[in-house]
């Protein structure tokens, strides 16, 4: 290994490479290439553009998305309307010829009255069977009004409650079993 040299004598080993004065708009025309002022503006601007181009892009793609989705959103409310509404839409074709009797799907009024009825005994008692309130009007029984018993099941109501009732439906309220009227 070699000693160390002295202080001064390091300076003159090795001579300092020149500093390069730093570039500027007048050192383009010797170089021909910008200095760092010229390619900074230059940047800048291809910046600005590319930014400005992404930001277009991006708006353009939330817009498509934004119209795509009215768009499905307006066939589906559209479409559950048709669908909510079928049944009794305004816009269905009516039926041609005469228009049908409406059907009945309860008991006729003469089947009503074929129906046996029985006046409520005086104290209401719950014990031995007898009804203490009526299924259809939910109200206590009282001594002396007309009730109405089911020929097959034998549950009993307020006469005027199940003959609605029964205009309506010829089952009974309670069982849904079938009343079957008695030809006499």
């Amino acid at each position: 290994m070699a000693p160390p040299a002295p202080a001064g004598a390091r300076e003159l080993a090795a001579p300092a490479a020149p500093a390069l004065p730093p570039l500027h708009d007048r050192d383009v025309a010797k170089r021909g290439r910008p200095g760092p002022r010229a390619q900074g503006a230059g940047a800048r601007v291809l910046s600005l553009g590319v930014r400005a181009a992404v930001m277009a892009a991006a708006v353009a793609i939330f817009l498509l998305f934004a119209a795509a989705s009215a768009v499905l959103l307006l066939v589906l409310v559209v479409a559950a309307r048709a669908f909510r509404h079928h049944r009794g839409s305004r816009y269905r074709v009516p039926p041609r010829g005469p228009p049908s009797p409406p059907l009945r799907a309860g008991l006729s009024p003469a089947d009503l009255r074929r129906l046996p009825t029985f006046a409520f005994p005086s104290p209401p008692r719950d014990g031995d069977g007898a009804p203490s309130q009526c299924a259809v009007c939910l109200e206590a029984a009282c001594a002396g009004e007309r009730w109405r018993a089911m020929p097959a099941c034998r549950h009993a109501f307020h006469a005027a409650c199940v003959d609605r009732w029964l205009a309506r439906s010829p089952a009974c309220p309670v069982c849904r079993v079938a009343v079957a009227v008695s030809a006499r």
